[in-house]
């Protein structure tokens, strides 16, 4: 057919129509290209057969002459575009991938500094009011769970075990809306030297991308248990790692299931630790016990949405003990990680 079209055009009448849509046509068909070394017009596109078909060529004897091979290429028309899927119910797990989505999204411009007020205000309305509804319900101390032990190893909330995280920039403000975050945060330097100190001895490698257990957490806390003038239990700096093993079921913290057990975190850990100060000096774990003082962690990593709900379980159940969080990013951790001066003056101290 190609051969058909090509010796068509081979009249002398054709070369004064060489700018005409026909003549394209018919050089792509044949593989003749121009003096640029560019063909006309891709073969077999349907813009091209419409114009085959629309515009006349001038002169009668070119189009009797082409008429032929025209029909010998058996044009057809365009097939109509298939018909639109009927779109299935949108389940709790697509729910779920579009949060995840989401988060990740709103971390990437955040690092880059691209995040607007347009992506800021739609993540907020459907991602953090959701999550900080929730949050709030497991900081009232007036509800029936405060007071009564947990029947389940994990906090299951299907708002909450949407996304594994709130992002960097979404988590602080969790804290600022929750009263979790001190004012100038004093205690930020000498928790972050602690922890870079132990994570820099532990041998922890400087990966891109943060992995569970080589994440450590610091803990202060001055505490008061009952009606004493002198503090129970004082503790300036304390680190913790992620517990190698899982450990025991807790009727008080519970983490939130996402994506994996995140039983073991540091901060959780740390938050456990306080429990057994305060129960082995005679207090219990109750919104009314007569406990007070204040609890500071800090984490080397933005805390999951595990670690969110456990901070909220704890103010829960201690409403007299102010808690505070502070948190860097793993990307200005591992800076320290790889640094081998720091390095250096871990091993000499």
């Amino acid at each position: 057919k190609a051969y058909a079209l090509a010796a068509a055009l081979a009249a002398p009448q054709a070369k004064s129509f060489q700018g005409s849509a026909l003549f394209a046509a018919a050089a792509a068909a044949a593989g003749v290209v121009g003096a640029s070394g560019r063909a006309w017009v891709s073969l077999g596109s349907p813009w091209t057969l419409r114009c085959l078909r629309a515009r006349r060529p001038a002169g009668a004897v070119l189009q009797q002459r082409l008429r032929p091979a025209i029909a010998a290429l058996d044009l057809e028309e365009p097939r109509a575009p298939p018909e639109p899927r009927s779109r299935r119910p949108r389940t709790e797990r697509d729910v779920a991938n579009d949060v995840v989505f989401g988060v990740v999204a709103v971390e990437l411009l955040f690092n880059h500094d691209r995040l607007d007020m347009e992506v800021g205000n739609a993540f907020r309305r459907a991602v953090y009011e959701p999550v900080m509804d929730r949050l709030r319900v497991y900081c009232d101390s007036t509800t029936s769970e405060a007071r009564n032990p947990a029947k389940s190893w994990r906090l299951q909330d299907r708002v909450l075990e949407r996304q594994f995280s709130l992002s960097n920039f979404f988590t602080g403000e969790a804290g600022l809306d929750l009263g979790m975050i001190q004012a100038g945060q004093p205690m930020l330097p000498a928790a972050q030297l602690n922890c870079r100190k132990l994570v820099v001895g532990a041998g922890v490698e400087a990966t891109d991308d943060p992995v569970s257990s080589a994440l450590a957490a610091w803990m202060a806390h001055q505490l008061s248990v009952g009606n004493v003038e002198v503090p129970t239990s004082e503790c300036r700096t304390r680190p913790f790692g992620y517990a190698m093993e899982k450990p025991g079921v807790s009727e008080w913290l519970l983490p939130v299931f996402v994506e994996h057990d995140r039983s073991s975190h540091a901060e959780r850990m740390a938050l456990l630790s306080v429990g057994d100060v305060i129960e082995d000096a005679g207090g219990k774990l109750h919104p009314d016990s007569k406990i007070s003082g204040s609890v500071c962690v800090y984490a080397t990593h933005t805390p999951c949405i595990s670690c969110l709900a456990v901070f909220c379980q704890f103010k829960r159940r201690l409403p007299g003990v102010n808690l505070y969080f502070c948190f860097d990013t793993w990307g200005d951790n591992k800076r320290w990680i790889g640094d081998s001066g720091i390095k250096q003056i871990v091993q000499e101290e």
